[in-house]
């Protein structure tokens, strides 16, 4: 199935989805909830626990989760363990990646351990040192799915990704987003076709500022319409599903969310 749960959507999960700060309130949270070793196994195996009785087994990793700046072979030993017990897999890995090299290079030793193939979001050096990134994403054996979302347009966002760099550099599309700059996202996933290499698949209450992720069919993204899009381009990636509410707990939405994914999908794979 390409039915992904997207592990950013529990960035406020260690503040009881009670946000009382911005998005570096989440990143700061997790990242003091996850990065001690000692306690791990236990926290991410409950965390695991929550994506399971939601009904998902394929994830994609948000960085605050297992970030490229502290994480371990240890760390990563517990996690792939953690995942065994459960037979879930991961298929990609989200968030920033760093404003230098180096951070991109422990970013890629990461997702290599771990058995990733894509990196989903954005980096620093993206623009100031791309043909050392792109080396550095061959040498892994990793492509970027670079996500949109300030782009107001679909050709803005292939105009600041730039070539695929014979099959390495590509485009995340995150749904949502393009729902918050008034764009329709169904049309967006059509006019960049084969760039596409992942999705986020996300809902807004509204167009227009502040972004404000809801439950799939409770805001003003065509959903069913971006699936029906990628079945006809025959999209060979993921679909993951993100909802990251500040004030309220996303679980009952997102199980609701992949219920209705998988209908949309019916037995396309």
């Amino acid at each position: 199935m390409k039915t992904v749960f997207n592990t950013a959507s529990f960035a406020f999960r260690q503040v009881d989805y009670r946000a009382t700060g911005d998005w570096g309130q989440a990143c700061r949270t997790s990242r003091e909830h996850f990065s001690p070793v000692e306690t791990l196994a236990e926290r991410f195996d409950a965390m695991l626990a929550e994506i399971d009785d939601l009904g998902y087994k394929q994830l994609e990793l948000w960085h605050f989760h297992l970030h490229q700046k502290w994480w371990t072979p240890e760390h990563v030993d517990i996690v792939l363990g953690l995942l065994k017990q459960r037979q879930m897999t991961l298929v990609s890995y989200c968030g920033g990646f760093g404003d230098d090299l180096p951070e991109v290079e422990r970013t890629l030793n990461l997702v290599n351990a771990l058995g990733i193939p894509l990196l989903a979001g954005a980096t620093g050096v993206f623009r100031t040192q791309r043909a050392e990134l792109v080396a550095r994403l061959k040498a892994h054996g990793v492509r970027l799915g670079r996500e949109n979302h300030p782009e107001k347009t679909p050709q803005e966002i292939l105009d600041l990704t730039g070539p695929d760099e014979g099959g390495c550099i590509g485009i995340t599309v995150d749904t949502g987003w393009l729902g918050t700059q008034n764009y329709p996202a169904d049309q967006a996933l059509r006019e960049l076709g084969e760039r596409v290499y992942h999705v986020h698949l996300k809902d807004v209450f509204h167009a227009g500022p502040p972004h404000e992720t809801c439950g799939f069919g409770q805001g003003v993204v065509p959903l069913e319409s971006c699936v029906q899009a990628l079945k006809d381009m025959n999209y060979p990636g993921f679909i993951s599903v993100e909802h990251e509410p500040e004030q309220f707990d996303p679980r009952p939405d997102l199980k609701e969310a992949r219920i209705k994914l998988e209908g949309w999908l019916g037995g396309w794979a």
